[in-house]
């Protein structure tokens, strides 16, 4: 690139900015003599306009979670209601009372998720929780794991087959 066509380009952007920044310096003034009309229509003087209110942006907070014994909820839960099934409230106060913290201001929302999160891992009794039945996979019988199978197709015999064809051909 020649050197004066580079000269020329910042030149039309500086012409740019220039233009573009009286135009919003206009702007401003024209809003500022608005806003003198409109306080002027409601009675105010300019001692008594409540000075813009400036928006402090939000600090980055550290969030803390699982501060004394680096327990998961789930955990927590299941150790909790082994014993016996618990009503939500009271699970919360376990677990609490068990060592979990939470960095979320309402818990209990996590704790529904958990309860009646998709495939939920715990049985629900009229309001109180327990740890599920085992599974199959956990216990390792196979009749459990036979009835856990969805059940297979009936199979006919040959015999079956050849009489049904004929009954169908007679139709």
């Amino acid at each position: 690139m020649i050197p004066s066509q580079s000269l020329a380009m910042k030149n039309d952007i500086l012409k740019q900015y220039v233009s573009a920044r009286s135009a919003l310096l206009q702007e401003k003034a024209q809003l500022e003599a608005r806003l003198q009309q409109l306080n002027h229509a409601l009675g105010q003087t300019p001692d008594q306009v409540p000075p813009a209110v400036a928006v402090i942006p939000k600090s980055p907070t550290r969030t803390v979670r699982r501060v004394k014994r680096g327990i998961s909820m789930k955990a927590a839960v299941l150790e909790v209601t082994a014993g016996n099934p618990m009503t939500k409230p009271e699970i919360l106060a376990a677990i609490q009372k068990l060592g979990f913290r939470s960095a979320s201001e309402k818990p209990v929302r996590m704790l529904d998720n958990l309860l009646y999160g998709k495939n939920p891992r715990f049985k629900n009794d009229e309001g109180k929780f327990s740890p599920p039945v085992r599974t199959a996979r956990a216990t390792g019988t196979k009749l459990v794991a036979k009835a856990a199978k969805s059940p297979k197709k009936r199979k006919m015999s040959a015999a079956a087959k050849a009489a049904l064809s004929v009954v169908a051909k007679a139709r």
